[in-house]
């Protein structure tokens, strides 16, 4: 059966609580991959995507300098906007059209 806390040790706590520190081995919350690319405004980007023949991540990123996690994060996005659709698909490879709109 575990000991209880003795007083000062609640006051401790209490303190901490109050003034809105962490305690050890508490939860952290992360934001991952929030998509803000800056340097690609959508003219740009449409400019580019007219260009190619087919539209893979790994050719956005080759071509703007990001991550291929975030090209596909961006390739995503815009298919959800209908801006591309998917044209074929493979365990380990999707290409995208721009769509005829």
């Amino acid at each position: 059966m575990p000991q209880k806390k003795s007083l000062k040790q609640i006051e401790k706590q209490q303190r901490k609580k109050d003034s809105g520190e962490k305690e050890k081995g508490g939860r952290v919350t992360k934001t991952i991959g929030a998509l803000d690319i800056e340097e690609i405004d959508s003219e740009d980007l449409m400019e580019q995507l007219k260009k190619m023949k087919a539209v893979t991540p790994t050719g956005l990123a080759i071509h703007y300098s990001l991550k291929v996690s975030m090209a596909k994060k961006l390739l995503n996005q815009l298919q959800k906007d209908k801006v591309v659709e998917m044209v074929s698909r493979s365990h380990n490879l999707k290409v995208y059209a721009l769509t005829a709109d």
